[in-house]
């Protein structure tokens, strides 16, 4: 290709959306239980959801990957859990209805009632609409089909793959979320945003139950490494067909040469063309002598949008998530200041508000052109949780749509997808990836830390008792499959995460002791050959997925029935 030809290429921007949250069905209502999944569901993915219908209707393709998560997609696709969605829309209307005439808030908060009841209003009627439809599943499969997004899967409950120990249940945790993935997409996903964006390559395991051998200014701890040298996590993405993955950018700076850093702060664009490390998030990477392509999101242009210390959702006019008020009224407040009790906040400003999106999305819209324009027909990968749009920033919604329809009119720019990219531009630079993730510090430290080590000996206690007690076949098929069950949720990465960053510590280790302590329960009755059928019914009512958990069971007995 010719230089002028070359230069004449648009520069691609890759936004990737993680839709996840731990299976909180039947596990508690509020704050963390199925409250919490109401609201991810009722105000980002109905609402994102049916930005991208529109988008659709309008014409543009290729507008985002969505990595919608195992316990998602069963969740969403809960009859109950679907109803009662409709219900907690229902039940902010009325909220609506009560901020309206609550005698002891002041007038301008009363005021905001009409404007919270008209897009709860909204929002309960596209739900009954997608249900009517066939739900959330049918929609996302049916915008892949018109290839407007591209839907990324991962296994089937969101384990910290880089400290799981045992390759066996690695690649049956992939070989379950895959399959059910395509059960209801009506395709296997050929890419996939790894739990936490963990890497680890062909190494011995670092065991998170015992205390490091020493922890680094930034709080990520050197563990000691046991057992034999297993697979690097591409080789098994290899071996269940999948060839493009999401990653943190300090993986790919790492891997480049680049200096570890403060990676809390958003780092400066470089300069094209000089070779500096940073570049490399600017394409795909092949991971080791794999076919598996590395995409890493590019912070100098995601760390505008969220960052550990700052982002858009911070300006002064956008409503303030946390400010919700003595009196039970929907959040009313804005951001205001950085400084100001929750009680002491502005009254928030729908038109303000706006004005403000429409400022972040120019700021934004004129990073990529500063990133991409001297970079010809090259990448920016933009990687959020899909929760970050409307849920945690309740303007977030608009803010996408400003966006994708700023890029779309713009002729120096355009969305792409991660698969429609590597199909396009396959990756040709090999890099050998350092063991990461995306989070504290990008290493094990929002993982692995003095607060989680009883919840990995808990794991590594359950998962011996569970290749004991189901050793031979032993068990009936009901009590061998919920065994498994009760194991992969409490593998979920999402219970030691919560209890490092002080979100929920607590429901996070009532999880755990609750999934272990059902599987020794039932693993007691294996044992003693006792029927198990009455308490099998019992779990199985409360925690049903994975819905077939026939490969866990093979990789905790691979002799057995």
């Amino acid at each position: 290709m010719t230089g002028a030809a070359s230069a004449s290429q648009p520069g691609e921007v890759a936004l990737v959306l993680h839709t996840h949250l731990p299976y909180l069905r039947n596990h508690g209502v509020w704050p963390v239980g199925e409250e919490w999944l109401f609201q991810a569901w009722g105000t980002s993915w109905l609402p994102v959801t049916q930005l991208l219908e529109q988008l659709a209707d309008e014409g543009h393709r290729e507008v985002l990957s969505l990595g919608v998560t195992p316990t998602v997609a069963h969740q969403v696709a809960d009859p109950r859990l679907a109803r009662d969605l409709g219900t907690w829309l229902g039940g902010q209307v009325w909220r609506s209805e009560e901020q309206r005439w609550h005698g002891h808030l002041a007038p301008g908060v009363r005021a905001l009632s009409s404007f919270f009841w008209r897009r709860f209003q909204r929002l309960g009627d596209y739900h009954e609409q997608v249900q009517r439809r066939g739900g959330l599943l049918a929609v996302w499969a049916e915008l892949a089909r018109r290839e407007v997004i591209e839907l990324l899967g991962g296994p089937a409950t969101h384990p910290y793959l880089p400290l799981q120990s045992d390759p066996a249940l690695i690649d049956a945790q992939l070989a379950i979320g895959l399959e059910h993935h395509a059960s209801w997409a009506g395709a296997r996903p050929t890419g996939l945003w790894a739990p936490e964006m963990g890497y680890r390559g062909r190494a011995r395991v670092a065991d998170a139950t015992v205390a490091p051998r020493s922890v680094d200014a930034h709080g990520t701890p050197t563990l000691p490494r046991t057992g034999p040298v297993l697979p690097g996590l591409e080789e098994h993405y290899d071996a269940h067909g999948i060839d493009h993955v999401l990653v943190d950018a300090a993986t790919l700076v790492r891997a480049a040469g680049g200096a570890d850093r403060d990676w809390t702060s958003r780092p400066a664009v470089p300069e094209p063309g000089t070779g500096h490390p940073d570049e490399v998030v600017h394409d795909g990477v092949l991971i080791g002598d794999s076919d598996v392509t590395a995409f890493a999101r590019d912070l100098s242009v995601a760390y505008h949008v969220w960052s550990p210390t700052g982002g858009y959702p911070g300006a002064p006019w956008y409503r303030d998530s946390y400010a919700v008020g003595s009196f039970g009224c929907h959040p009313s407040w804005r951001v205001t200041d950085h400084t100001s009790h929750p009680n002491d906040k502005a009254v928030y400003e729908p038109d303000r508000a706006d004005a403000q999106v429409t400022r972040d999305v120019d700021h934004l819209h004129g990073v990529l052109r500063e990133v991409l324009d001297p970079r010809s027909g090259q990448l920016v990968v933009a990687a959020y949780d899909t929760e970050l749009f409307g849920h945690w920033w309740f303007e977030g919604v608009d803010f996408l749509a400003g966006l994708l329809r700023r890029i779309g009119d713009d002729p120096r720019l355009r969305t792409t997808t991660t698969a429609s990219r590597s199909a396009r531009r396959p990756a040709s630079r090999r890099l050998t990836l350092p063991e990461s993730s995306w989070g504290f510090a990008k290493g094990h430290a929002s993982w692995a830390t003095a607060e989680t080590r009883p919840m990995w000996r808990t794991l590594r206690a359950a998962e011996d008792r569970a290749r004991d007690s189901l050793a031979g076949g032993a068990g009936s098929a009901g009590a061998r499959e919920q065994v498994a069950r009760e194991l992969a949720l409490l593998a979920s990465s999402d219970w030691p995460f919560m209890a490092t960053r002080g979100s929920s510590p607590g429901y996070a280790a009532e999880r755990v002791a609750s999934h272990a302590n059902a599987l020794h329960e039932l693993c007691d009755a294996i044992d003693a050959g006792a029927p198990a059928d009455r308490l099998v019914t019992e779990l199985h009512r409360r925690n049903d997925a994975p819905a077939d958990p026939g490969a866990l069971v093979r990789a905790l007995d691979p002799t057995g029935r």
